[in-house]
């Protein structure tokens, strides 16, 4: 065999297990199934919730440098994007680890139909309020991570890097989040019966909430401000960071 054909072999090769996000490979896969439809969702899977291998489509291993231009918010939309393609519409976290600078996540991508999809939401959790530090550490190095300092009913608060607050509210309880600064802004949530919880953002220019992978545009934000997540990309991060 020549030298051309094997280098055409290889790059075959190379394309069938590194799809769309560049740092996304398929670790095993299920080659009876076939995309019958387009997806464009992306929900998060509980733990508690009954999986069965008949939704199954793939496993899929991706990690992030916590730098600009590879960090959770990228490898998120990337798994988003590669799940889409090959017609999974949910995932579950199984496994991830932070070695020196690099986030190493595995996950299973499968295609829940409405009714598992509906008895999934049933077992989110209620009236929380999970607010994240930023994504981006690659200052860890040469100086101290920034954190960011927030008020939560008065009380004052050190949101870290890679890390977030979490809020547990009683129904009827009125909670308010606010920031300082020039640019500072507010959160204000009011605790209700089966109220999903809510996912915030000071990342300060880090994270775009409105992207996805079907084209959304992207919401840049100022320090000192607070905006909400989508509700799977918050789960994705309250799972993996600490």
């Amino acid at each position: 065999m020549n030298a051309k054909k094997i280098l055409i072999i290889c790059i075959c090769l190379i394309s069938k297990f590194t799809l769309s996000g560049q740092n996304i490979t398929v670790i095993e896969q299920n080659e009876t199934f076939t995309v019958s439809e387009k997806q464009k969702e992306f929900y998060y899977i509980e733990k508690d919730f009954s999986l069965t291998d008949d939704g199954w489509i793939a496993t899929l291993e991706g990690f992030c440098t916590n730098t600009k231009k590879s960090n959770l918010e990228h490898l998120f939309y990337d798994f988003w994007e590669t799940a889409n393609a090959m017609g999974a519409n949910a995932f579950f976290i199984e496994d991830f680890s932070n070695a020196m600078d690099t986030i190493f996540v595995v996950i299973s991508i499968f295609n829940l139909t409405e009714k598992e999809l509906d008895d999934n939401y049933e077992l989110y959790s209620c009236n929380k309020i999970y607010v994240f530090g930023d994504l981006i550490t690659s200052n860890f190095n040469t100086k101290i991570p920034k954190s960011r300092n927030i008020s939560v009913n008065k009380e004052k608060v050190k949101v870290y890097p890679l890390s977030y607050y979490e809020y547990q509210s009683d129904i009827n309880e009125k909670v308010n989040i606010s920031i300082g600064g020039i640019l500072g802004s507010g959160y204000i949530r009011k605790g209700e019966t089966g109220k999903v919880s809510a996912y915030l953002s000071l990342g300060g220019g880090t994270i775009r909430p409105a992207i996805t992978p079907m084209g959304g545009v992207g919401v840049n934000f100022s320090t000192g401000s607070i905006y909400p997540l989508d509700m799977n990309f918050g789960q994705f991060l309250a799972e993996i960071l600490q």
